[in-house]
C-alpha cells in the first residue's frame, strides 16, 4: 500500500478532489468538493489561494464556511480553503481509506491524522517537512517554538528530530484535573438513600433507581448510570475507567498505548488488563451493566449526544453520570439537581481515582499536518496558519470571536458574552469556532487577556475538595519514534483490538471467570511482554 501511495504522490500529485460546495456537513462523510490549485497570487491584492483541509466535526460544531473567525483567517492570508467535513465519530475509517486511496487533502486539519499515521508514512513522503518552512513563512509560530520548548517538544517528530505536525496549547490548569462522576440528589432526597461511599453502596443505589420511579411518572424510564465510550475515539472525560480504581487500579481508555497506568509514588507501570484488579472490576460492573444498572448503549453511541439528549429529556431520567463537566450533559436548570460523587470504596478498601496531569495536558495533538499533495502551496498554507498564533486570534479560535461569544471590557480583558436561552455554552461556543485547532494561549494569558472561565473555576475545586487526594495512579502520555509507532499500528494494535473486544463483552455478557485463563494466554501469544517492554522504553526516553 505505501509503494502505491508513493508513487501516486511522485506522479505529479494526479489526484484532486472535487470542489467543496460550501462545507456543508453530512453525517459521517464529508462535503462535496476539493482543493483548486490556485498557485498564483495569494499576497494581498492577488487571487487567493485556494487549498484543502478537513475539518472534524462534533456534535456541536457550527459549519466552518459561517464562522468569523474562519472567515477572518482566510482574509488576513489571502487564501480560500476548501473545507470537506468529516463526523469525528466516524472519521477514523474515513482517514484511511482516504490515505491509503492516496485522495488526501492539502492539510490534515483538527488533529485529523496522528503522530502514529506520520511515523508510519514518514518513508513515503506524504507529509510536508515544515522544519524550514517555520521560519521562513510563519515568524509568529516560530516565536512561539523559541519561547516554549515543551510546546516545541510535542510537535517535533521523535524519528528525525523533524517538523510535520503543530500542536494546540490551551494552558488551563482545569485540562490536568480527573473525569467527574455526578449523582442525583434530588433522587437521592425523593427515595431517602444517603449518598454511596462503597461499590455494594453505588450497587444498591443504582438499582432503587431503576426500581422505585424516582421521577414520578410510573414508568420505568429511569437510567441509572450512563456513559460514553467509543473505541475508535476513546475519551477517558466521560467513560467509566475511572470507576475501576475502587478494585485497586483505575483504567485508561485512550492514548497511544491505553490501559497502561503509572504509580505516581513509585513510577511503576502496570498494564491493568492483566491483573486480578482489573478482573475483579470487570466482574462487578459487569453485573450491574447485565441487570440494567448501567446504561449499555454508551457502548456503542458515536459521541456525546446521546448523553446530552438524554440529560435534556422533558422528563428527567439521568441517575449519574460519568463528564468532563455536567453543563456538558445536563441543561442549566437541572445543574442543581446533581452533586458529586466522590471517589467509591472498594471491597479491599481501595480508594482510586485518575490523575490526568501527564495524558490530557494542555499542550497536545497534531492539529496541522501538511501533505506534499499542497506542493507550489506551501507559502500562502503557511501564511494561513501563523495567523492563528496571533495572540487574540488563538483566544478566538478556542472560544470564539469577540463580538460573537466574547466581549472587551472597559479594562480591556475579554470576557464571555452571555449564553443565549435555549442554547447550552457547548453549542455556542462550538457552533463559532473550532476550538481543536493550532493556537496558542498561553497560562499567564489567563485572569489577565482573557478571563477565567467559570467551568474551570468551579471544576478545579471540584477535584480539589473530592478527588485530588485519591489520584494516586495516572494516565500516560507516550511520544513514540517511528519504529514503535510501527510497532503499535500492528502488533500492539492486535492486542488493544483484542482487550477492547473483551472488556465489552464481558460487562455486557459476563463469562470473565471461565475465560480468563485463555484470556492471558492468548495476551501471551499476541506479544504482551513486547507490548509491555516497547511502552517502557518509551517513558524511560521521555523521563531522561
Amino acid at each position: 500500500m505505501k509503494k502505491i501511495l508513493c508513487a501516486l504522490l511522485a506522479a505529479g500529485m494526479l489526484f484532486s478532489l472535487a470542489s467543496c460546495s460550501g462545507g456543508t456537513a453530512s453525517s459521517g462523510g464529508a462535503s462535496q468538493g476539493g482543493s483548486a490549485s490556485g498557485e498564483a497570487g495569494g499576497e494581498s491584492g492577488g487571487e487567493p489561494v485556494q487549498f484543502s483541509a478537513t475539518f472534524l466535526q462534533n456534535e456541536w460544531h457550527g459549519d466552518p464556511n459561517d464562522m468569523e473567525i474562519m472567515q477572518k483567517l482566510e482574509e488576513e492570508a489571502n487564501v480560500d480553503v476548501q473545507w470537506q467535513v468529516y463526523s469525528n465519530a466516524t472519521w477514523p475509517d474515513k482517514k484511511n481509506l482516504m490515505i491509503s486511496s492516496g485522495e488526501v487533502p492539502d492539510v490534515f486539519y483538527m488533529n485529523a491524522v496522528n503522530a502514529d499515521d506520520i511515523n508510519n508514512y514518514l518513508d513515503d513522503g506524504l507529509f510536508m517537512d515544515l522544519t524550514d518552512l517555520i521560519p521562513e513563512y510563519a515568524p509568529r509560530l516560530n516565536q512561539v517554538l523559541e519561547d516554549m520548548p515543551h510546546y516545541k517538544a510535542v510537535c517535533v517528530n521523535q524519528t528525525d528530530g523533524r517538523i510535520y505536525s503543530i500542536a494546540r496549547a490551551a494552558e488551563r490548569e482545569v485540562q490536568y484535573t480527573s473525569p467527574l462522576m455526578y449523582i442525583n440528589k434530588t433522587w437521592l432526597d425523593k427515595l431517602g438513600l444517603d449518598m454511596p461511599k462503597t461499590t455494594d453502596d453505588f450497587y444498591n443505589v443504582m438499582k432503587a433507581f431503576k426500581e422505585q420511579d424516582p421521577n414520578g411518572n410510573n414508568k420505568q424510564d429511569e437510567i441509572p448510570y450512563t456513559f460514553h465510550y467509543n473505541v475508535n475515539v476513546p475519551d477517558d472525560a466521560y467513560s467509566y475507567h475511572a470507576l475501576f480504581g475502587a478494585f485497586g487500579y483505575t483504567d485508561s481508555a485512550g492514548g497511544v498505548a491505553p490501559h497502561f497506568i503509572k504509580i505516581r509514588e513509585t513510577g511503576e507501570i502496570v498494564y491493568v488488563p492483566e491483573t486480578e484488579e482489573y478482573k475483579n472490576a470487570i466482574t462487578f460492573y459487569g453485573k450491574m451493566v447485565q441487570e440494567g444498572l448501567w446504561d449499555a448503549e454508551g457502548f456503542t453511541t458515536q459521541d456525546t449526544s446521546v448523553m446530552n439528549a438524554k440529560g435534556n429529556n422533558e422528563e428527567m431520567i439521568l441517575g449519574a453520570f460519568t463528564a468532563f463537566d455536567s453543563t456538558f450533559v445536563v441543561p442549566a436548570d437541572r445543574l442543581d439537581d446533581y452533586v458529586i460523587l466522590p471517589p467509591l470504596v472498594g471491597p479491599d478498601g481501595d480508594q482510586v481515582w485518575t490523575y490526568n496531569g501527564v495524558s490530557n495536558g494542555n499542550v497536545n495533538g497534531t492539529q496541522f499536518v501538511m501533505t506534499t499533495k499542497a506542493k507550489g502551496k506551501e507559502e500562502a498554507i503557511m501564511r494561513w496558519l501563523d495567523a492563528h498564533f496571533d495572540p487574540e486570534t488563538s483566544i478566538e479560535l478556542f472560544l470564539g470571536p469577540v463580538g460573537v461569544t466574547l466581549e472587551r471590557t472597559e479594562s480591556g480583558m475579554l470576557d464571555y458574552v452571555d449564553t443565549p436561552e435555549g442554547m447550552s455554552y457547548s453549542e455556542f461556543r462550538y457552533g463559532n469556532c473550532p476550538v481543536h485547532v493550532p493556537c496558542v494561549i498561553k497560562a499567564d494569558d489567563w485572569g489577565k487577556t482573557i478571563q477565567v472561565m467559570d467551568e474551570d473555576i468551579n471544576k478545579l475545586s471540584i477535584a480539589e475538595e473530592y478527588y485530588e487526594p485519591y489520584e494516586t495512579q495516572e494516565n500516560l502520555f507516550l511520544l513514540p519514534n517511528q519504529e514503535e509507532s510501527d510497532y503499535f499500528l500492528q502488533e500492539g494494535q492486535d492486542i488493544k483490538d483484542y482487550v477492547n473486544k473483551m472488556q465489552v463483552t464481558w460487562l455486557t455478557k459476563g463469562g470473565i471467570e471461565n475465560e480468563w485463563d485463555t484470556y492471558l494466554a492468548e495476551l501471551d501469544k499476541l506479544g504482551l511482554e513486547t507490548y509491555k517492554q516497547t511502552v517502557q522504553t518509551i517513558v524511560d526516553r521521555m523521563a531522561d
